[in-house]
């Protein structure tokens, strides 16, 4: 059984696959998320993706894209808010 179909299980949940994107935050020092059509910009200080319709900014320090492969991201770094603009 897999990461998603442990927390479908936990929550209840059963069109949680059906999501256009999905945050999942690793305590404060990573971030993974799935559903990124576009990186918007990236500083140390802030990352802004396209996410759907809205664009998500991650505020903190040290951030980097640890990985990318196709619509997931990893960022890693210290995570102090995560915000969405439209």
């Amino acid at each position: 059984m897999g990461f998603r179909e442990s927390i479908n299980g936990f929550l209840r949940l059963c069109n949680l696959g059906d999501a256009p994107y999905r945050i999942t935050m690793l305590g404060n020092s990573a971030v993974y998320i799935e559903g990124v059509l576009k990186i918007l910009d990236v500083t140390p200080c802030k990352i802004m993706l396209l996410v759907k319709c809205k664009k998500l900014v991650l505020c903190g320090e040290n951030l980097t894209l640890s990985s990318f492969v196709e619509k997931d991201i990893v960022i890693s770094g210290k995570v102090e808010k995560i915000e969405w603009q439209d």
